[in-house]
């Protein structure tokens, strides 16, 4: 079973703050429907001025349900990621800073036959994309039954730039180590229809696993090189 390492998650923080906002916002118009129905209410435009502030609490509450999202399919993953067999070691939620920007990590992984970024996605419908586009669509069915679609950031994008950020910090510490980025979509109702050559795409636990037990890298990492990452990365929570 694998090692899990667990950092501050910002993810979860944004969520509890977006909650936390979400209720201040929506306690107003809740009491003014109250006194309502006592007999009071204000006059003019002021009637109104409750029911924006409900709205307000609304958007605030997609927010979070949005967040929380992520932090479900973060979570999943990392259950799955446990599973690896002795030697591994799971690093979640990891932050870097170096010359080349800033990037947060869902999870890295540091094996004998590897380093790993895997970045998660819990979205669900349908996913159709390129592997060059700036950004991939998503087609979704409401809940009334009507089908929308909306656009989502490109993940393979967004993993080579962590995959990048990652390698520069290892090189910057006398590592030269190739680190491989893969995207996973953790939402068992996801259906990914994506065209990618360079960077791996899974919706499926197992093939993932499978991808990284079985991954044979370019040159074997010796010990004292996956020790010196081991404690760079426990170094970054």
């Amino acid at each position: 079973m694998a090692v899990i390492h667990k950092g501050h998650n910002e993810l979860k923080q944004k969520a509890r703050n977006y909650l936390i906002l979400a209720i201040t916002f929506w306690i107003p118009p809740v009491l003014y429907i109250i006194a309502f129905t006592q007999g009071f209410h204000f006059e003019g435009l002021a009637h109104l001025f409750p029911f924006l502030l409900g709205g307000i609490g609304t958007i605030l509450g997609r927010k979070y349900s949005a967040l929380r999202s992520g932090i479900v399919g973060e979570e999943s993953t990392s259950n799955v990621l446990q599973e690896l067999p002795d030697g591994y070691d799971v690093f979640n939620s990891v932050r870097l800073t170096t010359k080349d920007g800033r990037a947060e990590y869902d999870h890295v992984i540091v094996g004998e036959n590897g380093i790993f970024v895997v970045e998660v996605k819990n979205h669900n419908g349908t996913i159709e994309g390129r592997e060059e586009e700036h950004s991939w669509t998503q087609h979704k069915v409401g809940r009334k039954g009507g089908e929308y679609s909306s656009q989502m950031r490109n993940p393979v994008k967004q993993v080579r730039r962590q995959v990048h950020i990652l390698s520069s910090y290892l090189k910057d510490n006398q590592l030269r180590i190739w680190v491989e980025g893969v995207v996973y979509f953790s939402n068992p109702k996801v259906h990914v229809y994506v065209n990618t050559v360079r960077t791996p795409v899974f919706t499926s636990s197992s093939a993932l696993s499978h991808f990284l037990t079985s991954y044979e890298p370019r040159r074997k990492i010796a010990d004292n090189e996956l020790e010196k990452v081991r404690r760079l990365l426990g170094n970054e929570f």
